[in-house]
């Protein structure tokens, strides 16, 4: 485990922003390529004034959600539907498929397919026991044939999160907060 404020072997200082860990979670690494209508231009949405980039911009939404909780966990049980609907419906894996090292920043891990340093994926994450899953695009920064998490001569991979929700980072950063609480006990 690396906290931000430790240095490297020779003596710089750490440049991760996100405490890390190693785990166990269920992977899906897909190209942006891939995806379907990547590459094709889409038309522009009609614009809707009622949504906007921000909820809280929305005029009486703080205020309908602290004076309703009924009508605030629906909003919560709707958005939390939309994104199942985004990450494709995919029914969630029962089993962690890849070891990684994992933090809300990005994320390392070996995989079969071939990537490239700059090239951009499509990561769906399984965290377990509860079964949480993310969507985010990521970023490939490097690959290589690291024997750290390798399965079965597979290259490994480091990826920054991009275009990642606030609400997905908080869960991975709780995730990963809470992983270190129960590990510690145990080291000590």
């Amino acid at each position: 485990m690396i906290r931000e404020s430790e240095t490297t072997t020779d003596n710089a200082p750490e440049r991760r922003q996100h405490v890390r860990i190693h785990d166990a979670v269920g992977l899906h690494v897909q190209r942006l390529a891939d995806m379907p209508a990547a590459g094709q231009s889409v038309p522009a949405p009609v614009a809707n004034t009622v949504r906007k980039a921000d909820k809280y911009g929305i005029e009486g939404y703080r205020e309908v959600r602290r004076d309703y909780p009924a009508v605030a966990s629906y909003i919560d049980a709707l958005e939390e539907r939309i994104r199942e609907l985004h990450l494709d419906g995919d029914v969630a894996a029962s089993n962690p498929s890849h070891k990684v090292s994992l933090s809300a920043g990005g994320i390392y891990f070996a995989d079969k397919q071939l990537l490239q340093p700059g090239e951009m994926v499509g990561i769906t994450l399984t965290l377990f026991p509860g079964g949480k899953r993310i969507g985010s695009d990521a970023r490939i920064v490097s690959g290589n044939e690291s024997p750290d998490l390798a399965r079965h001569d597979e290259p490994s991979y480091r990826a920054v999160f991009v275009r990642m929700s606030d609400a997905d980072r908080q869960v991975i950063e709780e995730h990963v907060q809470r992983l270190l609480d129960r590990r510690t006990p145990l080291q000590e």
